[in-house]
């Protein structure tokens, strides 16, 4: 027998393990219950606020980070708890449960039947805007068009969870083409799905190398930008493009050296999409769109397509690319007649609409070039006036208002060769000249006087000064673009700098760096100066009354399917 002692020890050890067990089961209990509390707290956060929960949000409700990390190993773990346990508080589904093989052959198959898409971004772990959505079903029913979505990620919204998702896409777009791998559209034209960030300031940065040697190129990005690339002696350069989005802005972060990205995102996202029409297997047409907040309606070529359905709402103003009488393209010609009948602007922008031939002071010393504008009988100013005047008559004809942007091109006449008196010895002009510098001496714009003298009846053409404002739905339209600030050269970085949303001239490059847009040009491609890789384009812009704006650009001598 075991002494007395002995037994004592042995059941103060049973009763002490069976505390200890006791203790553990009422610990791992009080566990269990305060992780269903957390996970409970963030799927509810995640409902009212129709995203992810910050770290600072989850302190103002009670649950610290610390705390978070003591009871989950990530927030990525939280989160997948909460959408198993709680689905309903979940607007979005993880890329992983919607990206497979089948869905990858469905989308090559729709692309193949389809000629015309609208092309947009979903920024991860964003809601869709729903009546934007809407408004994009309204255009493909009409115009029997499929709506493609590239990703765009927002790292502050993109945690991995346990099923290795790298983000999320609103579950409205589940049955949606999605496109999860590069695709080609026709040979020049492909969807690329290089990861970028939706935070990205300038998208396309670094990118130009990559349109440079395979095409033109639509990435995914909640800001809307347009870079042409020249790649070639004699073909036309390739674009590289970003969408806008279909989904809410939403970059909302706990870190504090990313809040100024973040402003920054949410100042230059734009609500929209890049129309893409397909014409063959080398041509194609874009033209971007933007969303009403306030209705998700968007306009494309004169028609305003909502969540209700379509209506008539024409351009109010239409830009056109550089003019240049006289070396204007007649296939841009056409193609601007043809947009004017269908598209009614009341209002035309020119630029560079004299071209200044006859006196370009920048061959005053080249002998043979001034011989060949004798040969082709191109040295009578007043010849091209002439032409110039004719232009105008025409163009003025079309709409309610003509708006001459003062640009350098007009300046030839007045900057240079009057005010340098350059007509003195220049026997072909010098006569004509006489009265055109008195002219200015008295105060009058020689091109115009000498315009007036030829037509005095063109009473609805607006011509702009230098540093004259003209606006349209708070769209600077009045700068040429080839002066920038404080004397500096003209570009659109830093004509965005100056005037934020406007249209400008001068680079014959059409181009979008958020609210700076450029036109292209009317004239032909090539002329005597435009030697070795080009990135002009033959386009313009239309500009609605809200605001909206679109690119049209001329290929081939069309500018729409």
């Amino acid at each position: 027998m075991f002494p007395a002692f002995i037994f004592s020890i042995i059941l103060s050890w049973g009763t002490s393990l069976g505390c200890d067990e006791g203790n553990m089961a009422n610990k791992n209990a009080k566990t269990a219950d305060k992780r269903r509390e957390i996970v409970r707290k963030f799927a509810n956060l995640n409902k009212k606020l129709l995203r992810r929960p910050t770290e600072q949000e989850m302190l103002d409700a009670g649950y610290a980070r610390s705390m978070i990390r003591h009871y989950f190993p990530t927030v990525g773990r939280l989160e997948a708890e909460a959408r198993d346990q709680y689905p309903d508080c979940f607007f979005d589904v993880g890329i992983s449960e919607i990206i497979n093989q089948d869905v990858v052959s469905v989308l090559r198959d729709k692309i193949k039947a389809h000629k015309r898409f609208v092309i947009t971004s979903a920024v991860t772990g964003c809601q869709v805007d729903q009546k934007f959505y809407k408004s994009i079903k309204t255009y493909c029913a009409a115009n029997d068009a499929i709506l493609l979505v590239l990703i765009a990620s927002d790292p502050a919204q993109t945690k991995t969870n346990k099923k290795g998702d790298h983000g999320t896409v609103d579950s409205t777009l589940v049955d949606e083409c999605i496109v999860f791998e590069d695709t080609d559209l026709n040979s020049n034209l492909f969807l690329s799905t290089i990861k970028l960030s939706a935070k990205h300031i300038d998208p396309t940065t670094g990118l130009d190398r990559i349109g440079q040697r395979d095409g033109s190129f639509i990435f995914a990005s909640p800001k809307q930008r347009l870079q042409m690339v020249a790649t070639s002696n004699i073909k036309l350069p390739h674009a590289l493009m970003t969408t806008g989005a279909i989904t809410l802005p939403n970059y909302k972060t706990d870190s504090y050296m990313s809040e100024r990205t973040a402003y920054i995102a949410d100042h230059d996202h734009v609500m929209g999409a890049i129309i893409v029409e397909i014409q063959d297997d080398s041509v194609y047409h874009y033209r971007q769109v933007q969303a009403s907040r306030k209705d998700g309606s968007f306009h494309d070529l004169g028609r305003k397509y909502g969540p209700q359905g379509v209506s008539e709402d024409l351009p109010v103003a239409l830009v056109l690319g550089d003019w240049h009488s006289g070396e204007t393209d007649p296939v841009v010609v056409k193609c601007t007649e043809e947009m004017i009948s269908e598209l009614k602007p009341r209002t035309l922008v020119l630029h560079d609409a004299f071209n200044g031939l006859s006196i370009n002071h920048h061959e005053d010393h080249n002998l043979v070039a001034q011989a060949i504008r004798y040969k082709n009988s191109q040295l009578l100013l007043k010849d091209e006036i002439q032409k110039f005047a004719e232009d105008l008559e025409w163009l003025s004809s079309k709409v309610k208002e003509l708006v001459i942007v003062k640009s350098n091109h007009d300046e030839f006449l007045s900057k240079h060769y009057l005010a340098e008196a350059k007509y003195v010895k220049d026997p072909h002009n010098h006569y004509y000249c006489l009265e055109l510098a008195k002219a200015m001496i008295e105060g009058h714009d020689p091109l115009r006087y000498a315009v007036f003298k030829i037509n005095s009846k063109l009473h609805n053409v607006l011509w702009l000064q230098r540093d004259q404002d003209f606006k349209i739905a708070g769209i600077q339209l009045g700068s040429h673009g080839d002066k920038g600030p404080n004397g500096s050269r003209g570009s659109l970085r830093n004509v965005e700098k100056a005037f934020g949303d406007s249209i400008t001239g001068h680079s014959h490059t059409p181009g979008i760096l958020r609210g700076a847009w450029s036109v292209g040009t009317s004239s032909f491609l090539k002329l005597g100066y435009n030697q070795g890789p080009s990135s002009w384009v033959q386009a313009h812009c239309l500009v609605y009354a809200n605001g909206d704006r679109q690119i049209l650009s001329i290929i081939n001598g069309r500018w729409r399917l």
